[in-house]
This record gives C-alpha cells, sequence and structure tokens, in this order.
C-alpha cells in the first residue's frame, strides 16, 4: 500500500533554471522577453513597475519559488526609477541579483551600474540570445562556489 500523498510528494521536481522577475512598463517590450525567457525553460514572473516588482519577489518567497535574477528596466515612469527598486531590493532582498536594462546606456554606464550594485546590464533592444546569455551568465556567476585560499 502507497503512503498518502503529502504536498512534497506531490511537487514537481527541482528545476534547475532560476525564476526571473521581469520589470518593464513597455508591455511589448515585457511580453516578448517574457516569451523569450519561457521559450528556454525560464519560469518568468513579469510585472510593469517598481512597486510591483517589490510585491513579486515578496510573493514568489512567501510562496517558495523565489526569484532568483532581476531583469530591472531602468526608466519606470511615473514611480520609482530602477536605481531606486535596485536599492529597495539590495535592502530587502540582497541575496537577488539585479541586471539593469535600458535603451540609453552610455559608454561609462556597464562600470556605473555595477559600482552600483546591479550583476549586469543588458542594452536595449536585445536579441533573444543576448537576453538569455545575460540570464545565464548572471545565474550561473551568483551560484559559482567561492574558492576559499587554504593559506593563512
Amino acid at each position: 500500500m502507497n503512503p498518502p500523498a503529502t504536498p512534497e510528494s506531490l511537487s514537481s521536481p527541482p528545476r534547475q533554471l532560476p525564476r526571473v522577475l521581469l520589470v518593464d512598463d513597455e508591455p511589448s517590450v515585457l511580453a516578448l522577453g517574457t516569451v523569450i525567457l519561457e521559450s528556454n525553460g525560464y519560469p518568468v514572473t513579469g510585472v510593469t513597475d517598481g512597486a510591483e516588482a517589490l510585491d513579486a519577489i515578496a510573493q514568489s518567497l512567501e510562496y517558495g519559488d523565489p526569484v532568483e535574477v532581476v531583469v530591472l528596466d531602468m526608466t519606470l515612469p511615473g514611480g520609482a526609477s530602477g536605481f531606486e527598486v535596485l536599492e529597495a531590493i539590495q535592502m530587502r532582498h540582497p541575496q537577488l541579483k539585479v541586471i539593469a536594462c535600458s535603451g540609453y546606456f552610455q559608454e561609462d554606464a556597464r562600470e556605473l551600474c555595477l559600482g552600483l550594485g546591479f550583476a549586469e546590464i543588458l542594452q536595449k533592444p536585445y536579441t533573444a540570445d543576448r537576453l538569455v546569455n545575460c540570464v545565464r551568465r548572471v545565474h550561473l556567476t551568483a551560484n559559482k562556489p567561492e574558492v576559499v585560499s587554504a593559506i593563512g
């Protein structure tokens, strides 16, 4: 006789790809990014502003399916900027890796964004390969074991 089903036994096997939170105020960009990531096996949550992003992160933790990578549009009109959203994420969820995404980066943007705590930058318009590779690279870097020196 089989034991009764428990929530653990009914759950799906653990996945290898991280849940991605895609934040963009442009519906077409949000839809396209979602399709690209989902077609490559990534579970995606899409939202249109910073407040929704913070709520989605909190809900993902509450439901046991945490967001691991955030792709954050830097120009979110009418509310918090991408920089303000990054700051809120860093205060509440410092383990999250955030990718800055914009069509308006200047030459020194990469160094500036990395210095502020972004894991990477992604220039718009992006190709499917650039989006997927950026998310993959950030996730792999985040989960790379640290090498600890044995020398005192």
